[in-house]
């Protein structure tokens, strides 16, 4: 391997061990390693496709059309790693990046996980969202919730199940790894790999084929609603894995 090509698996290595270190240090006892369903680190800078690093082809396209228009959100630089650039995407309210529907961003449990900041994304604002059923809910979503703090959810087709609130200080202006974990039996929330609240009961399974849609959105919630939706702020990368496989719990 060259020396090129080894510096940039290290880059990639360390970047990713930086979004995905809380699961590895401290996974739900019950739950079981599902595999990476997306990882867009969003460091390309430029362009109308954000690329998804777990093989499985989640790319995205940033906006409502392949061309630029007015719901891509912004690319910003971050500080260099190692001498490779960053970046990471700025979202306005009512602007998006959506992935296509796909079995590997609908696993029977869900953690999902950013590294997000803002200064006040005001309410019911999406980070990501799996689908739609109206203007309702997503098959799982992480959003601002009703107080404009921080909440991951599931639907199980007939309600949604909420973790605890990480409150409005969240958006204090500062880089925040945020996770929110489903394990088939409970929900939990985690701000820079601290918990937070305590693990809510949900024994349920996550609803997929949503009748509104089923693509996957990064910055907003995909459902016809008459306020937008969309988070105000930046990502600086994201990722989907599932964390549960209801066969392995039959045996």
């Amino acid at each position: 391997m060259s020396r090129v090509r080894r510096t940039l698996t290290a880059a990639v290595a360390l970047a990713t061990a930086a979004l995905l270190g809380t699961v590895l240090a401290a996974p739900p006892a019950s739950a079981r390693a599902g595999g990476l369903g997306g990882l867009w680190l969003l460091d390309e800078g430029t362009g109308q496709v954000a690329y998804d690093l777990s093989f499985n082809g989640n790319r995205g396209q940033l906006g409502s059309t392949s061309g630029a228009d007015a719901a891509d959100p912004t690319w910003v630089a971050l500080p260099r790693l190692l001498f490779f650039k960053r970046s990471a995407l700025r979202f306005n309210g009512a602007q998006s990046v959506r992935m296509a529907d796909a079995p590997s961003l609908e696993p029977d449990g869900v953690t999902v996980l950013a590294r997000v900041r803002s200064t006040g994304a005001g309410s019911f604002r999406y980070l990501m969202s799996k689908g739609a059923f109206q203007c309702e809910n997503a098959s799982y979503g992480l959003y601002t919730g009703a107080d404009g703090g921080l909440v991951f959810y599931v639907s199980d087709g007939t309600r949604v199940h909420l973790s605890a609130d990480a409150g409005a200080g969240i958006w204090d202006g500062a880089w925040h790894t945020v996770m929110g974990a489903f394990d088939g039996g409970t929900i939990r929330l985690y701000v820079d790999g601290r918990i937070v609240g305590s693990p809510v009961a949900a024994p349920v399974s996550v609803y997929y084929g949503m009748p509104t849609g089923d693509d996957f959105y990064l910055g907003d919630y995909s459902g016809p609603c008459a306020t937008p939706l969309g988070f105000v702020g930046d990502i600086d990368a994201a990722a989907v894995l599932g964390t549960y496989d209801r066969t392995a719990t039959l045996g």
